[in-house]
């Protein structure tokens, strides 16, 4: 994933860039789930994703339970406002196997439908109950243009372009306004390896107001930096020898790369140009404490600095404040 950069006109969206923060507290706080594994309101199972709006509420991509849930700031407990499993039968609503979300600030919610091999688009504000298809062609999986292969996240600019993690595929594709199929903007179609112009299993994808583009190129442990129209990327997190994962990123408005590693059980914050990250959450060996994170998923950074994490193997969103 998010003041936010100035002069954004969606900053309520998904991976939206906040302000420099300083250092963050020591331990997290749960502000979701947390509750052990189901599918009550009090509950998730096993989150993938999260995102938090201006007012403050937090929207989930609670996989397990096929749903999407949305937490009002302070809530005991979620409202599902996408999916589930007591959904109506029809496709239009229920969800597959899901990974990543995007919210905009017109409401509209984007989710990453692995399982069916497209990115659906839900007008929360005006019909919560109608999802539309905006990218790909479901069911099927393949690598032409109109298609996608296990898409893992998704990210929306300012001008509506959609960006996907198109994982199996092993490129980030862009499809614009009302388009029929994708252009690949980073990464070769079938093709992965390690090289500059390669990517290896692509998890997360952001996009700067520059439209500079960040990826997870999580097959290759590193973060992977493509400038407008660049036919190559550059490694600005992670790479040999570092001992790094990176499941997901969002950037924020100083350039400040946040990733969030479940194989240390960590969010790692990169500053622009380092040779290391710092550990802004976790760090202390998988677990349940309040210091602790098991095998994170998912990170987004508010207006105010204040990391949110989506703590897949505890169950639970993870609030990190600010010092």
């Amino acid at each position: 994933m998010f003041a936010l950069i100035l002069g954004l006109l969606f900053s309520a969206c998904k991976k939206e860039p906040s302000t420099d923060a300083a250092k963050t507290n020591l331990v997290g706080v749960t502000v979701a789930g947390g509750n052990g594994k189901g599918a009550a309101a009090n509950q998730l199972d096993d989150p993938t994703d999260v995102v938090v709006d201006n007012s403050g509420a937090i929207y989930i991509s609670d996989v397990n339970n096929h749903r999407i849930q949305k937490w009002a700031p302070g809530a005991s407990e979620g409202v599902t406002i996408v999916g589930g499993y007591d959904s109506p039968a029809k496709d239009s609503y229920i969800l597959g196997a899901h990974n990543g979300i995007f919210l905009d600030a017109s409401s509209n919610l984007y989710v990453a439908e692995t399982g069916r091999n497209r990115i659906r688009k839900w007008a929360l504000g005006v019909n919560p109950m109608s999802g539309v298809t905006v990218a790909g062609r479901p069911p099927f999986s393949g690598s032409g243009p109109m298609e996608l292969n296990i898409p893992w996240a998704v990210f929306v600019d300012r001008s509506d372009n959609i960006y996907i993690a198109d994982r199996l595929n092993h490129r980030i594709q862009k499809w614009t306004v009302g388009a029929t199929s994708g252009t690949t903007v980073a990464g070769s179609t079938g093709q992965s390896g390690n090289d500059a112009k390669l990517l290896k299993d692509p998890f997360s994808v952001f996009v700067d107001v520059s439209n500079n583009i960040y990826i997870a190129d999580r097959g290759n442990s590193r973060i992977q930096k493509w400038t407008p129209g660049a036919s190559n990327g550059i490694t600005v997190a992670g790479g040999a020898p570092q001992n790094f994962d990176c499941a997901d990123i969002f950037v924020d408005a100083s350039g400040n790369i946040y990733v969030a590693d479940p194989t240390n059980h960590r969010i790692q914050k990169w500053a622009p140009g380092a040779s290391s990250g710092t550990t802004v959450a976790g760090g202390n060996g998988v677990g349940s404490n309040a210091n602790q994170l098991n095998s994170p998923t998912g990170v987004f950074v508010d207006a105010v600095g204040n990391i949110f994490v989506a703590d897949r193997g505890n169950s639970r969103i993870q609030k990190w404040a600010q010092k």
